[in-house]
């Protein structure tokens, strides 16, 4: 399992949290919706964000579990942000 840290309370406006946190909790619903446990290694791994931790393998994760692509997107947009923030 791979790691890239990072700032979070440096890197990430309102409008990051707000959309991250919506992110998070539409894909709890999904899980929930699909009588499915929203306990699980990915929405941990999404959680881990707030801690400063981004995991590399969180959005093949999310591939591999059946998100729909809206929420696949959402979760590349936050991998994207964090990785062209930290790299830049």
């Amino acid at each position: 399992m791979n790691t890239l840290r990072f700032n979070r309370h440096e890197l990430f406006t309102e409008d990051w949290m707000v959309y991250h946190s919506v992110t998070i909790r539409e894909v709890e619903y999904f899980f929930l919706d699909n009588g499915q446990s929203h306990f699980n290694p990915l929405t941990n791994q999404l959680n881990g964000v707030w801690d400063g931790y981004l995991y590399t393998e969180m959005l093949e994760m999310a591939k591999q579990m059946g998100l729909p692509t809206n929420l696949l997107q959402r979760i590349a947009n936050v991998i994207q942000f964090i990785g062209t923030s930290v790299n830049s």
